[in-house]
């Protein structure tokens, strides 16, 4: 029997989309699966997706114009074969012989005995009212309210819900408990007017469910503008009015202990979230902008960062090397790369793996984002005086095995770091470079002494954060000559690449979760000789002829050819 598909006609012609268990997204956004032109459509029009009872099913997403099947105006719908759904000037035919038609006499003409469309229709729309009662609970809610409720529907990463969500101010008080949701999990779920508490409660459950690093709450003219950065894009997630935006800010601050009273300057704060199986802290700012202050929450959830050094996902060798080092007594370990390619991430992922109960590791960061068991961790403060340089000579005098420096950024901290690495202490550190070449010249620059450089530098981990490809609808095509070009070796026997489309579950990106690229450095004799003598990148690259050594495109199209990301993705981080 043929497979069941829907025939899409309108202006631009005919075509078909094969109906999967996947949701069909309609609606003018290009990131919905059938994306259309038509202006009579909405940005997210409608879905037609597998009912829970079996067959399919058409829901209306609160479009401007509404959605038609048979010609009568629906909000749920189940359809079967020879239905058709009109969204504005498009209409989507489901072609599935194996699903009888819903209602006798759906289409027209029908027996006697008051068989026809009308009588048919309006006992449909009687089944679907009763059946989307839950929905039905959320009328009196407003749109935006919807929007979120809709979006945090959408996702699949489901462990919890938003009243499973405890506040805790920044003076470690419980401020808003969480509720057992799983006695009237109907009601609680879906208050008729949730106030700021709610509104937020749903915000932070929808970071939880994309593994989103940032909220950005912003006021314009007339309401205020909610996005979340999710695998460092910026996604637009609701518009609030002035009212609510006004007492979400609010309640924030109080959460972050911070003066209500005050909206025209700079203010920052944190607190902190507790949901069954973690606690999440949040830092807070807040920086005035044209129409009042702008909100920027940076969630530091270590759910969504690598715990171990093999949650790195590196290729084996590059693991066995990084384990063999990190069990060394001296040497510097640097991670380079631009902001946001997680070097941080990455060291603190090495740090957890050091047996801490045996050696005396210490941090020095600017700031203390994430507290590590059993290490201890020292902000900068360089209104005191409390610099990189100031604090690791301290450090020096209490007996450190390990020292992570947050960042070599000036000279002074790079040759105390390095005269460190040389005499007894192991060393880890980020700096800001192209890649792991680059990393030597960056220390030669900065003035240090050639044999400092060659005698104490071990190991140099250049990376990036390249987004992985939704698996619910990733696009498979066949690359090009160009592309097969641009990947190199990594493009030999590959027959098929994939890009992006989006879906609900990824929020319309087409992304879902990120991966890092490598690049490992391990300095050896031969480079260290060369490093005395005024050396060039050539000369350099000559010493890893015939090593393991992987630049880090070429590990990025390995990625491509493997379908985990996609080529532009690559050629965007590069």
């Amino acid at each position: 029997m043929p497979e069941p598909y829907i025939e899409i006609q309108n202006a631009e012609g005919k075509r078909n989309v094969p109906v999967t268990d996947q949701p069909i997204t309609v609606g003018r956004h290009s990131s919905n699966v059938v994306a259309l032109t038509d202006g009579q459509a909405s940005r997210y029009h409608c879905v037609i997706e597998k009912a829970p009872e079996g067959g399919l099913r058409v829901r209306d997403l609160d479009s401007s114009n509404g959605t038609r099947v048979n010609g009568q105006l629906i909000k749920t719908m189940r359809i079967g074969d020879g239905d058709t759904v009109t969204v504005g000037k498009t209409s989507l035919k489901l072609v599935a012989p194996e699903m009888a038609p819903v209602g006798a006499g759906a289409r027209g003409g029908g027996g006697g005995g008051g068989g026809g469309r009308g009588a048919a229709a309006e006992k449909v729309v009687e089944v679907e009212v009763e059946f989307d009662e839950e929905e039905d609970e959320e009328a009196g809610a407003a749109d935006f309210e919807r929007v979120l409720v809709r979006t945090a529907e959408s996702l699949t990463d489901k462990k919890f819900n938003e009243l499973d969500i405890a506040l805790v101010n920044a003076r470690g008080q419980l401020a808003h408990a969480a509720r057992n949701s799983a006695e009237k999990p109907k009601k609680a779920a879906a208050e008729q007017s949730r106030e700021a508490v709610g509104i937020l409660r749903l915000i932070l459950l929808i970071c939880f469910r994309t593994r989103a690093s940032d909220i950005h709450i912003e006021p314009k003219q007339d309401d205020f503008s909610v996005r979340i950065r999710v695998d460092g894009t910026m996604v637009d997630t609701v518009r609030l009015p002035k009212d609510m935006g006004v007492r979400v800010l609010s309640l924030v601050k109080i959460l972050a202990d911070i003066d209500i009273a005050q909206r025209n300057i700079v203010q920052e704060g944190h607190f902190s979230s507790r949901v069954p199986d973690r606690r999440v802290d949040y830092r807070v700012s807040f920086a005035p902008a044209m129409f009042g202050q702008k909100l920027v929450i940076r969630i530091l959830d270590t759910a969504n960062t690598p715990y171990h050094v093999w949650d790195l996902q590196l290729p084996e060798w590059m693991f066995e090397v990084i384990q063999a080092a990190m069990k060394q007594d001296s040497g510097m370990f640097l991670v380079c790369g631009p902001t946001g390619s997680g070097k941080t991430s990455t060291l603190y992922a090495v740090i957890r793996d050091i047996d801490v109960g045996e050696r005396n590791v210490v941090t020095i960061e600017d700031p203390v984002e994430i507290q590590l068991d059993g290490v201890t961790q020292i902000p900068v403060n360089e209104a005191q005086g409390n610099t990189f340089a100031a604090l690791l000579r301290s450090v020096l005098r209490q007996d450190p095995d390990a020292i992570l420096v947050g960042e070599v950024r000036d000279p002074e901290t790079a040759k105390i770091a390095l005269q460190a690495a040389i005499t007894g202490h192991l060393v880890f550190s980020t700096v800001h470079s192209r890649d792991s070449l680059g990393t030597i010249f960056r220390l030669l620059d900065l003035g240090l002494e050639p044999y400092l450089v060659a005698s104490g530098l071990q190991l140099v981990l250049a990376q990036r954060l390249v987004r992985q490809l939704c698996p619910a609808c990733k696009v498979p095509a066949k690359p090009t000559a160009d592309q097969l070009q641009k990947m190199g070796k990594a493009g030999e026997g590959c027959d098929k690449i994939y890009s992006p489309r989006g879906c609900p579950r990824c929020v319309g990106t087409g992304y879902a979760g990120r991966r890092g690229v490598f690049e490992l450095l391990k300095v050896n004799e031969q480079m260290r000789e060369i490093m005395l003598k005024s050396p060039t990148i050539g000369d350099i690259q000559k010493t890893l002829e015939g090593t393991k050594f992987v630049k880090l495109a070429e590990s990025g199209y390995l990625l491509v050819a493997q379908g985990v990301t996609s080529l532009e993705e690559v050629e965007r981080s590069m």
